[in-house]
């Protein structure tokens, strides 16, 4: 039997030189990328449940306008009231939304720049999140430009709520132009100048197309809701947390390899 070969002895050597700090740095990688992954489950799940009260927001929102332009014609001071509340749910919702949805990609993207420091990432998907966030936030502008005019239209339908009370003869006016259309000019400039932008101003057919607009608005809302409800009702797990717990798990199968070769060594 012959003598070890130096070269062989010389690399046992170093690798139980190197075992132990190459070992704590696997651990911590693996503590690390599970860590990281239970924070990305969580922060999806509180702002999938954020969406769903949002989106029942929107949806209760859609009926208030619905109700408030089909009693316009019968009684204008709850149609206004109905038509305020929904406006400013509407809006509320609406923001909500999409911080949320700006919250969980910023909270992701600095999750998933904190594994890249342990697992390689790939440019594709650091190039995704980067257009993920400009389009969240495009999107938040344009929310809040609709926001602003929502808050214009409910200021418009709470002066009406005053008027309505204020002046009697008026809203005889609106009820007699929206159900027979037959009053006098002078009377129809009054109303549109008292009411416009409100719900008493409208035609037949702008509120028919307003309540379809609404209608459709919920069957969407409703149509996610539902979907978020049964994501939450699975666990509500991102897949880039699914992601980091692959990659652990990778490391794992290494870390196992290398403990295995450090027993044969040793014995």
């Amino acid at each position: 039997m012959g003598s070890p070969d130096p070269k062989d002895l010389q690399d046992k050597k170093r690798f139980l030189e190197v075992y132990p700090q190459l070992k704590l740095e696997l651990e911590g990688h693996i503590r690390k990328l599970h860590a990281l992954a239970d924070k990305i489950d969580k922060v999806h799940r509180d702002c999938t449940i954020t969406q769903v009260v949002a989106r029942s927001t929107c949806a209760v929102s859609g009926v208030m306008t619905i109700l408030g332009l089909a009693l316009a014609p019968v009684t204008a001071g709850v149609s206004l009231g109905l038509s305020a509340t929904g406006l400013g749910l509407g809006a509320a919702a609406a923001v909500t939304s999409v911080s949320t949805s700006i919250v969980e990609k910023v909270s992701m993207a600095s999750a998933e720049a904190e594994a890249s420091q342990l697992v390689p990432t790939s440019k594709d998907k650091e190039k995704a999140i980067k257009e993920d966030l400009e389009e969240s936030t495009t999107r938040l502008v344009s929310v809040y430009k609709n926001s602003f005019q929502n808050l214009e239209d409910l200021k418009k339908n709470i002066n009406a709520i005053k008027l309505t009370k204020a002046n009697p003869r008026l809203v005889t006016n609106v009820k007699r132009l929206m159900t027979t259309g037959k009053v006098s000019e002078r009377n129809s400039e009054k109303v549109q100048k008292a009411f416009g932008g409100t719900p008493l101003a409208m035609t037949k057919e702008a509120r028919i197309t307003g309540a379809a607009t609404a209608g459709l608005s919920i069957l969407m809302d409703m149509i996610k809701l539902v979907e978020d409800s049964k994501h939450l009702h699975e666990g509500a797990k991102a897949e880039s947390a699914a992601k980091l717990r692959q990659h652990a798990q990778d490391l794992e199968q290494k870390l196992k390899k290398l403990i295995e070769v450090h027993d044969r060594m040793t014995k």
